[in-house]
């Protein structure tokens, strides 16, 4: 990024400062999306022992072939919480890496690389994915909230599936 005289401002402290700002923006965002992964599977792990905890409970209280509102309920609260978690841990494309082969090509071949040309690009890059990651990650989070809610129904649906025959015998 010449001046108007031609000549290379010495931008060094600015440019590191800001590189190192714009990527540990991304690495953050990286941790948060695993985060957000595991915090997803530990929730259909409990989801899934609540269905057979008190699924089983539900099978021994109940009179064998009923299949009443809070079950079926309950069964469709576990299975919706699955689908979300699915779609929390689907495959996605994220940008959080620049391919290097064109700097490792042209430092090979020898060809100078401005440092402060590729802090400032590669800042730049570093923000656009951070910006374009926070939108799906923002959908991951909502998500992630609902399945926990899920969970939650889910818990109180299989509680009345439990004690809905001792209420109304």
């Amino acid at each position: 990024m010449p001046d108007s005289a031609g000549e290379q401002p010495d931008h060094g402290p600015a440019m590191v400062m800001l590189w190192d700002e714009a990527r540990r923006q991304l690495v953050r965002q990286e941790a948060a999306l695993d985060t957000l992964r595991t915090q997803a599977v530990a929730v259909l792990s409990v989801a899934s022992i609540v269905a057979g905890l008190f699924g089983s409970q539900v099978t021994r209280t109940n009179q064998p072939g009923s299949v009443d509102l809070a079950v079926g309920a309950a069964l469709a609260l576990f299975a919706t919480t699955a689908v979300v978690a699915i779609v929390i841990l689907w495959p996605r494309t994220w940008a959080f890496s620049h391919d290097l082969g064109d700097i490792f090509s042209k430092v090979e071949r020898q060809v100078p690389v401005d440092a402060d040309d590729l802090s400032y690009t590669w800042a730049k890059h570093f923000e656009s994915w951070r910006a374009t990651n926070a939108t799906k990650l923002k959908f991951l989070t909502c998500c992630f909230s609902l399945s926990c809610a899920l969970s939650g129904l889910q818990v109180l649906a299989w509680g009345l599936a439990i004690i809905q025959p001792r209420l109304f015998p």
